[in-house]
């Protein structure tokens, strides 16, 4: 009989009381108690359900609603875990050693702050990770450029760029796989979409940081450093191009339109056998690293901590992450909640793809300095303004490509978001001295802003996808 209960829709005010309450929630115990977002979101399950059931849902028919919203996420989730397996079988064979290797050769006192960018460009796009490379590359590029009397600001800056820059681009991101699941979009296409804004943006960090350091270009470099996470390198892997073969195997595939998941699986294997061919890794450490990671001890704390990564268990809360926020999301989307709170918004945007567009900024750029999370502001930004993008025969890509340059690379620009904490306390530099310096977080909005306001790059929907899309939703 409880399925013959009229379900009603939630008032303006109402929605709004719900929404502030889990944003209340998940703000308060990441930010005050240093809790993890996953375990937020999950506990927000207390706030959904009960508001659900005032409605007229029951219980079961909520988590019924959660489970087929939440099966959208298996091809992401599939994804990211296949990212662990791949990250922690290159690191054995060798791969990203290689990539950071080559990355400290280039080094020359003139071209030191390009170079700096280039470098952490090169071990934030191996690993996929921003603060994996401020605490390797990043330390050390630091301790150069204070050798070289460059100001500690402008060669953070460089790092921050770059550290970034690899962590919004990499497939290996676990940012850039959040974003781009909550979006509902796969991950190559996200990136793919990235790269129009990112690439223009980077072009001219290149230009700028060149130009910048022909003014050190007469310091000398203490390359003790260097040499010691060269040596170092060199010392535990077969530095090489035989080395650099899975990458090539994976960006051949992907250029190919093959599968995500098959491409990225598939590189991981061909990673392990050279690992097992050239490295002498046994197949059962190498099974073990897939699922717990790589593990070294170098002697050297900037390497370890570069090395000691990966595997399926290192992606287990940023997979329980999408989930729980599809499962979420879901829920407030079938029960009435989003529309309700979006039918204000869309009155003040109209058809104004300028308005929409800026929108979205407002909301990330708030969401992000509100929580001090990029994370939350992907998850957040996503799920409301998802819909709005739709309306507009949008693809998801456009908004996802929108949360990366404003929620990632914006969050070092905002000097409490805890990205730019790490940043500081990593390379000990006041987020005041770095902020004006870190050019592509600058640089990458305007470009995108531009893109928005002018619909360049902005794939839209024709009305048979739009019909298709509708229909498997109904199926939903």
């Amino acid at each position: 009989m409880s399925k013959n209960i009229e379900k009603r829709k939630p008032t303006f005010q109402f929605a709004a009381l719900v929404m502030l309450a889990i944003i209340s929630l998940t703000t308060v115990g990441m930010v005050v108690f240093k809790a993890s977002i996953t375990t937020m979101f999950l506990l927000s399950w207390l706030i959904v359900v009960p508001a659900a059931m005032k409605l007229g849902y029951t219980n079961s028919e909520i988590e019924e609603l959660g489970f087929e919203v939440g099966k959208g996420a298996f091809q992401s989730n599939i994804i990211i875990l296949s990212v662990g397996v791949l990250i922690a079988t290159w690191i054995a064979a060798g791969t990203i050693p290689t990539i950071v290797y080559g990355g400290l050769t280039i080094i020359t006192p003139k071209y030191f702050l390009v170079t700096t960018l280039i470098v952490c460009s090169l071990t934030s796009l191996a690993t996929g990770t921003s603060w994996g490379t401020l605490g390797t590359s990043g330390i050390a590029m630091m301790s150069i450029g204070t050798s070289m009397g460059v100001p500690a600001g402008l060669t953070a800056g460089a790092i921050i760029s770059g550290a970034f820059f690899g962590d919004k681009i990499s497939p290996l991101s676990d940012s850039t796989n959040l974003s781009a699941a909550v979006c509902k979009t796969d991950v190559i296409t996200h990136i793919k979409h990235m790269t129009l804004s990112t690439v223009p943006a980077y072009i001219i960090c290149v230009v700028l940081y060149t130009v910048i350091g022909f003014k050190y270009a007469n310091n000398t470099i203490d390359y003790n450093q260097i040499n010691q996470v060269m040596k170092v390198l060199n010392t535990n892997f077969n530095i090489g191009f035989v080395a650099i073969i899975p990458i090539i195997f994976l960006f051949t595939l992907l250029l190919l339109q093959k599968p995500a998941i098959v491409s990225i699986l598939a590189s991981g294997i061909l990673g392990a056998v050279i690992a097992f061919i050239q490295e002498g890794e046994s197949i059962n450490s190498l099974l073990n690293c897939m699922l717990n990671g790589f593990s070294i001890d170098t002697g050297l704390t900037y390497t370890d901590q570069l090395l000691n990564r990966g595997g399926i268990m290192s992606m287990a809360e940023t997979v329980l992450l999408v989930f729980v926020v599809f499962v979420i999301a879901g829920i407030l989307q079938k029960t009435g909640f989003l529309d309700v709170l979006l039918q204000p918004i869309l009155s003040k945007i109209g058809n104004s793809r300028a308005k929409l567009v800026g929108s979205t900024f407002i909301a990330s750029y708030l969401a992000n300095a509100f929580s001090s999370s990029m994370m939350f502001t992907s998850v957040f930004v996503g799920t409301i303004m998802s819909p709005l993008y739709k309306d507009f025969k949008l693809k998801p890509e456009n908004l996802s490509r929108i949360i990366q340059d404003t929620a990632t690379l914006g969050s070092p620009l905002i000097p409490w978001n805890s990205n730019a904490i790490f940043c500081s306390q990593t390379l000990g530099v006041s987020p005041f001295e770095f902020i004006p310096y870190c050019f592509l977080s600058w640089i990458t909005p305007i470009i995108t802003f531009i893109y928005g306001v002018t619909g360049f790059t902005m794939n839209t929907y024709t009305d048979e996808e739009l019909k298709i899309i509708e229909k498997s939703e109904e199926v939903i």
